[in-house]
């Protein structure tokens, strides 16, 4: 039966048909003959942090160590030791593997990525790209972002479901992995003990371990909605803060805003943005809440290895004759049922108190009603319009504003989108009292109020 890999230095994933045989970190001790990984190596790694390695498979290549070892001389033999090593107790039941490679593999880095399987004793049928295959495993929205997380960067990757999902592109976000975020968690405890008792737990190399261990606990504390009581010992004495989950978000809100700010700049130019979130994300305080609140946003939280998972639900698209492997970025995932293109307003989510009445424009109030009010550099003379001095960013009918049973709808019809408080849009959204629209860079901006008046003062 065919394996697959999912290749992760936050998290190798092993499966087989549809069960995760193993995971661990892409991390290495190199203090010895032969590299020590995974887990063992984790434990280890803020004892002796000259001889930690974690950078193996994100720049899996064949440039000399700084440390080499015996058995390991450069970073592609590193990821041989551990793939070896992960996978030979599983190759009894078939060699075949797909492997779901990161989008940033180069067509160099994915030759030496095969050799390294084949060494290990696999044979190789397919490669997918994990982005795309963590999506499948449902239906797709039109478009959709899948947002993951590695050890040193996180990566968002665009997908478009016109005919078949297919990556289209993908944006890397590095200082804001795991390591990152989980040194922002240290440094907050830390600051935390110092202030409470004036105990340092970072200054010393074994409770710097003793912290990392125990982080991925508190956090789910946290997340579950309790505070984190840590109690470090050192010498004779014993030393405790608590930390909440706000304490926690506080300590990420700089990666978090990074990922917010990534996911709307790459959102599409029309509809909802679809998340697809990776389940490494699921105890991180305060993140999904961070995200629901961009507008129109649908979160979806991945399972455990799903690009290992989804490389093995479409096996048939995806494997290859050995020696013709080419890198998958397209699969027949079927549309999701009801995603829409446009036709009529769903819904009304905003209260009608909060609904607008009017745009304002240089002190000037414009009704809205049941006919559009176009925004434009050059708007046809048959349709009611807000004529903008033209710019950088405007187009001709750049976008328009109309009722649709009392509530108030923005449909973007430009080359270049329209920012609503601050977040690029696109299609149609609906609006609320308070929002405030920008066309154009640096462009024009205005505002939507609820005024109860019969005559707002403009034609």
């Amino acid at each position: 039966m065919t394996l697959a890999l999912e290749i992760n230095d936050a998290g190798l994933v092993l499966a087989r048909d549809g069960t995760i045989l193993a995971e661990e970190p892409g991390v290495a001790m190199l203090d010895r003959a032969s590299p020590e990984t995974g887990e063992a190596a984790v434990l280890r790694a803020r004892l002796k942090p000259l001889y930690a390695e974690s950078r193996y498979w994100q720049d899996l290549g064949t440039e000399a160590l700084a440390r080499p070892v015996p058995a390991a001389s450069n970073r592609a033999e590193v990821a041989y030791a551990q793939l070896e090593r992960l996978v030979a107790p599983h190759l009894t039941d078939g060699r075949e593997i797909i492997i779901a490679v990161p989008p940033w593999y180069t067509r160099e880095q994915l030759g030496l990525l095969l050799g390294v399987a084949e060494e290990s004793g696999l044979e190789p049928v397919g490669l997918v790209d994990a982005g795309l295959a963590a999506s499948s495993l449902e239906p797709a929205p039109e478009t959709m972002l899948h947002l993951e997380l590695g050890l040193h960067r996180a990566v968002v990757t665009v997908l478009d479901c016109a005919a078949g999902l297919r990556r289209t592109r993908f944006e890397m976000l590095p200082q804001h992995g795991w390591l990152a975020l989980q040194q922002a968690w240290l440094d907050a405890i830390a600051a935390a003990f110092v202030l409470k008792t004036r105990f340092d737990p970072l200054h010393q190399a074994a409770t710097e371990q003793l912290l990392c261990d125990g982080l991925p606990a508190w956090l789910a504390t946290a997340v579950s909605g309790g505070a984190a009581s840590i109690e470090l010992e050192s010498g004779s004495a014993t030393y405790s803060v608590a930390m909440s989950g706000e304490d926690f978000e506080g300590a990420a809100s700089r990666s978090y805003d990074e990922y917010a700010r990534v996911l709307q700049r790459a959102r599409p130019t029309a509809g909802p943005l679809n998340l697809r979130l990776s389940s490494r994300f699921a105890a991180f305080p305060g993140l999904e809440g961070r995200l629901a609140g961009i507008r129109n946003c649908d979160i979806a939280r991945l399972p455990r290895g799903a690009a290992a998972l989804g490389a093995l639900a479409w096996e048939s698209h995806i494997r290859r004759d050995r020696g013709a492997l080419t890198l998958v970025q397209h699969l027949p995932v079927a549309l999701r049922g009801g995603a829409a293109t446009g036709g009529a307003a769903p819904p009304s989510s905003v209260p009608m108190d909060a609904r607008p009445t009017h745009l304002v424009l240089a002190s000037r109030a414009y009704r809205l009603d049941t006919r559009p009010l176009t925004l434009g550099a050059s708007v046809p003379g048959d349709r009611r319009a807000v004529a903008l001095e033209g710019g950088p960013g405007i187009s001709r009918s750049h976008c328009s504003i109309s009722l649709v049973n009392q509530s108030a709808w923005l449909e973007d019809h430009s080359t270049y989108g329209t920012f609503l408080n601050g977040e690029r849009i696109g299609g149609r959204v609906e609006l609320r009292a308070g929002d405030r629209l920008r066309v154009g860079s640096p462009g024009v901006e205005c505002e939507l109020v609820r005024v109860m008046v019969d005559d707002d003062g403009a034609p």
